[in-house]
């Protein structure tokens, strides 16, 4: 009972936050983009790699830390080789880095369709961050278990603050999805937690994710887009009618879109 009431009292005091940070707003025409387009994702993955050391560089000035949200998939690995190799990796103060995920897969940590297991394999193994640096999704625990726990890593990390990470990275499915937002899924809607457990009928999944207003709130938001097979949603997204619910992408404002082929 005494948790119940915690847990609620927890729930008003995020509510007026949610809110201003844009529930009223969150299904409103969005403010996209600045769109970079590359020959091929090798060219969009070292734009890319500029970009989080511009951006750690300034973060870690103004704040001694950079704090960022990796993604999943195929298309981050390669920036990820990029950032664990020279000239990049040098160029990044990882003391001061620290890593989360905007979603993760309810599978086993060692899992290779575990997001964080191929972040470490294919980045975190090979730079200098300390181990106390990285907040993976804890997998081992049920999804609503997780969520719960990693919202509150969300906010014990920020000290109780609305969470402002430096960056999100994100990509973007052949259906219009990002982060674990999928088309028709309930999570879409809401506002009311940092992060959240959603079931995704189409690939027979459980998931943890970032909420829309979460990550709206990010001071840069970066979108990873790679594959002819994706033009098309890709301009659906970007040019076509506001239907969120149909694209779930299109929750997303103010982000930059690194294209990884010609359009």
């Amino acid at each position: 009972m005494q948790q119940a009431r915690t847990a609620r009292r927890m729930l008003k005091r995020l509510l007026p936050v949610t809110e201003r940070i844009g529930s009223s707003s969150l299904f409103k025409k969005r403010k996209m983009k600045k769109i970079e387009r590359f020959n091929d994702p090798q060219e969009m993955a070292k734009a890319a790699a500029d970009i989080i050391v511009k951006i750690s560089a300034a973060s870690i000035k103004e704040r001694n830390r950079f704090s960022i949200a990796l993604s999943g998939g195929n298309t981050p690995a390669i920036l990820y080789a990029l950032l664990a190799q020279q000239p990049y990796r040098d160029k990044i103060d990882w003391q001061r880095i620290f890593i989360f995920w905007g979603d993760e897969r309810c599978v086993p940590a060692n899992s290779k369709d575990n997001n964080s297991h191929n972040a470490k394999r294919d980045l975190l193994d090979h730079v200098p961050l300390p181990p106390e640096n990285i907040f993976p999704v804890p997998v081992e625990l049920t999804p609503e278990m997780a969520a719960a726990e990693y919202d509150q890593t969300l906010k014990d990390f920020f000290k109780d603050q609305l969470p402002q990470f430096d960056l999100i990275l994100l990509g973007m499915g052949d259906n219009g999805h990002t982060a674990s937002l999928f088309p028709h899924t309930n999570i879409l809607h809401d506002t009311g937690a940092l992060v959240k457990e959603v079931f995704v009928e189409e690939v027979n999944m459980w998931r943890i994710s970032f909420t829309a207003p979460l990550i709206n709130h990010a001071a840069h938001i970066l979108f990873l887009v790679a594959g002819k097979e994706k033009e098309h949603m890709l301009k659906t997204v970007l040019d076509g009618p506001y239907r969120p619910d149909d694209y779930p992408a299109q929750l997303i404002r103010n982000a930059t879109w690194p294209i990884g082929f010609k359009i």
